[in-house]
């Protein structure tokens, strides 16, 4: 992880929210129909997507399940990157295609 004073952080070009599901219809009854067998068994985590958009213009550069543990915590982790990782560095962790 790199400290430098004049590091252009990858925040300034790209932010992490998270988003309703998107993807076919079949995708996202599917989804739901999860969400609620989660719910039944006490698991009460949100559905959501973390969408990853460049500042400039909104364009989504990435978009997957927030489905591994708590959505809360993984958008934590992503913002805490983007701020302390260029956006080489952020993308070659992350894997993010443009």
């Amino acid at each position: 992880m790199r400290q430098d004073m004049g590091m252009d952080r990858a925040s300034n070009h790209l932010i992490a929210e998270l988003e309703e599901p998107s993807g076919t219809r079949a995708r996202l009854l599917l989804r739901r129909a999860w969400a609620l067998v989660r719910a039944v068994l006490g698991d009460a985590e949100v559905d959501a997507d973390l969408v990853i958009r460049r500042r400039v213009g909104g364009a989504e550069v990435l978009r997957t399940a927030a489905d591994v543990g708590d959505p809360h915590v993984l958008l934590d982790t992503v913002r805490r990157d983007l701020e302390t990782k260029t956006v080489e560095e952020f993308v070659r962790e992350w894997r993010v295609l443009d």
